[in-house]
């Protein structure tokens, strides 16, 4: 199976958009939900920001899985170096098991030298054993320091 990773901006947002819902409504979309599309324009502004990446897979004309990584310095005994934060890592179930999802890991890898970090960090849930599976393949390990909490703001 031939992919491409590609680097998700303005020019294939919508492409993009379209995995996030099949991602979130387990169908690709209809006519209908074609017309009700609306992609806010801050999103092309948070696309811009310098300390995000969002890598893609793509075959043929649709994109099959995606990285989010978010690059987040340190100020302290780091020389201004920081962490590169694995924020989401997802393949649609149909291409699972052909080797997307660490060449999406491989590649996020490779961003770290635009940001000059001092490692990778990333959250799994625990129940989720194929995902510690591609994590422990590429040479990540569980230090047993934390939990993961987080609180929702909503407007």
């Amino acid at each position: 199976m031939d992919y491409t990773i590609i680097e998700i901006n303005k020019n294939n947002y919508l492409m993009f958009d379209d995995m996030v819902f099949f991602r979130i409504n387990g169908r690709e979309k209809n006519k209908v939900d074609q017309l009700n599309s609306k992609i806010e324009k801050d999103v092309f502004t948070t696309l811009k920001n310098k300390n995000l990446t969002v890598l893609a897979a793509q075959i043929d004309n649709k994109l099959v899985g995606w990285i989010s990584l978010v690059y987040i310095p340190k100020i302290r005994k780091t020389h201004g170096k920081g962490y590169l934060y694995i924020d989401e890592l997802w393949v649609n179930p149909m291409y699972r098991k052909k080797g997307i999802a660490l060449a999406l890991m491989k590649k996020g890898e490779q961003i770290c030298e635009k940001y000059n970090v001092i490692g990778l960090r990333l959250f799994v849930n625990i129940d989720n054993k194929e995902a510690f599976s591609l994590y422990e393949k590429c040479g990540y390990k569980n230090n047993g320091n934390g939990i993961f909490m987080e609180k929702e703001i909503l407007e």
